[in-house]
């Protein structure tokens, strides 16, 4: 559905890290280590279904808010979450992603999906996907400096 107040689309990101499943959903699951792929040290993280994540950060344009709520976790397959993100207090996306996890050739493969919800005015879908692929790309680099992961 598409209207002058908003619009609706989705998108899917995969990445292959060469870490095992299990290093994949500890850098997910460990505030610590999501925090510091995420960029975010001040991460507040409750991960567990029910639970919640919220990240703040500052840019150009001003306060950048992500709340995170927490409805399925399936320990080291899925975790399915909806999120909202705003910028200056206005909220302008309201997703709902869900993140699978697949061993792949000893490594691991991360599907990443999100549905999305755009309230304009907003970098909408492209600008979701633009940060995911950048911060799928930040957990690859993650993965790879952080030895006790190897």
């Amino acid at each position: 559905m598409t209207d002058a107040t908003h619009r609706h689309d989705s998108f899917t990101l995969e990445q292959v890290y060469p870490n095992c499943r299990a290093h994949v959903w500890a850098a997910w699951s460990v505030r610590d280590k999501k925090a510091a792929w995420l960029g975010a040290p001040a991460l507040e993280m409750d991960f567990r279904p029910g639970g919640f994540e919220r990240s703040v950060f500052q840019d150009a344009i001003g306060e950048h808010v992500n709340e995170t709520h927490y409805f399925e976790i399936k320990e080291g397959e899925r975790i399915v979450l909806a999120y909202s993100m705003s910028v200056n207090g206005r909220i302008h996306t309201v997703s709902l992603a869900t993140i699978v996890f697949l061993d792949e050739g000893g490594g691991t493969r991360l599907r990443y999906t999100e549905q999305i919800c755009v309230i304009p005015p907003s970098d909408g879908m492209a600008g979701r996907r633009q940060g995911w692929s950048a911060l799928l790309d930040a957990l690859g680099s993650y993965l790879r400096s952080d030895r006790r992961s190897n």
